[in-house]
């Protein structure tokens, strides 16, 4: 069975459809784990109403903790082999769970993931269809660290239930995600990705990827130090992809945090950064091409790396 974790928070506009996007999944061995964490708008009440409609939606209502908070309460009341997270503002394909568990269980994979498909408006096609990648450990976590196939979500993926046994989102930070995604990954033995759309994620003007950077997104190079220390014993191939990702990291704080005396020092300490990685991670051959050019002007032509970031598309 698959347990569904999906964290419920002031989402009255967008639950509905999300919810019905669960229950029409092909795939019918699945149970819908709704974590109401402290909501002050319709969306407990839609959840009530959902669990009443489905037997397989279990429903629990708790006080505001966050978003890892909710995931990790989901995690305790899970009765799955295996667990998936969706996010109550996202939609998915009814495709989903079948494509996902065929896949792990076809290939003995740990873990299965999919593409997203961005959504910004109503117009809405999944791709059931797409080329399959497998890797090791290894090769996964610098896939992941520099930002090549799949994102670091916790969506968008199939776990094995074990993964988990030791390991919980971290509370009270933004970036949960690429914080503990390693640590998954490298109690994998295989881990198989399709270049399949079934997880839709929802642009909107709540979005976090619509919101101002605030002092949250500071958490981001403490993430990097953290991966920077897991991989100081590990193979060069995973300190190396784990440098890209602390420059790629520091660049994103340089280009967006405010330049105001209360993100001082971050700011500088993302300069640091960069100036201790940078050249090395210029001369990766591994590393994406926007992350490249965006170093390159950096180091060589600071005073226009702002102005062409403006120009880009994060999601192209």
């Amino acid at each position: 069975m698959i347990s569904i974790i999906i964290p419920v928070y002031n989402v009255e506009l967008y639950l509905d459809k999300c919810l019905q996007s669960v229950v029409n999944q092909t795939y019918r061995n699945i149970e819908i784990i709704l974590i109401d964490d402290g909501a002050s708008d319709n969306s407990g009440i839609i959840c009530d109403r959902w669990q009443k409609k489905d037997s397989r939606i279990k429903v629990i209502h708790k006080t505001n903790g966050g978003l890892s908070s909710a995931r990790n309460v989901g995690i305790e009341h899970a009765n799955g082999e295996y667990l998936m997270f969706i996010d109550s503002d996202d939609i998915v394909s009814d495709e989903l769970c079948r494509i996902l568990i065929e896949m792990m269980k076809n290939n003995d994979a740990d873990i299965s993931i999919c593409n997203a498909k961005h959504i910004f408006d109503d117009v809405v096609s999944f791709k059931s269809t797409g080329k399959l990648h497998f890797y090791n450990r290894n090769n996964a976590i610098c896939e992941l660290w520099y930002q090549k196939s799949f994102l670091p979500s916790a969506w968008g993926k199939l776990y094995k239930r074990e993964l988990f046994k030791n390991i919980r989102f971290t509370e009270g930070i933004i970036f949960e995600d690429i914080d503990i995604m390693h640590e998954l990954f490298y109690q994998c033995n295989k881990i198989i990705y399709g270049e399949m759309e079934l997880y839709g994620y929802v642009h909107h003007e709540n979005s976090i990827t619509t919101k101002k950077y605030s002092k949250k997104d500071n958490v981001i190079l403490n993430i990097c130090d953290k991966i920077c220390e897991f991989a100081s014993d590990k193979d060069i191939n995973l300190q190396n992809a784990a440098k890209s990702y602390n420059v790629a990291g520091a660049l994103r704080v340089y280009l967006n945090a405010p330049n105001t005396f209360e993100y001082k020092d971050t700011i500088e300490k993302a300069k640091k950064i960069i100036r201790k990685y940078g050249k090395d991670v210029l001369k990766d051959q591994n590393i994406r091409k926007k992350n490249r050019y965006a170093l390159y002007i950096y180091i060589y032509l600071r005073p226009l790396l702002k102005v062409v970031y403006k120009r880009v598309d994060r999601w192209k």
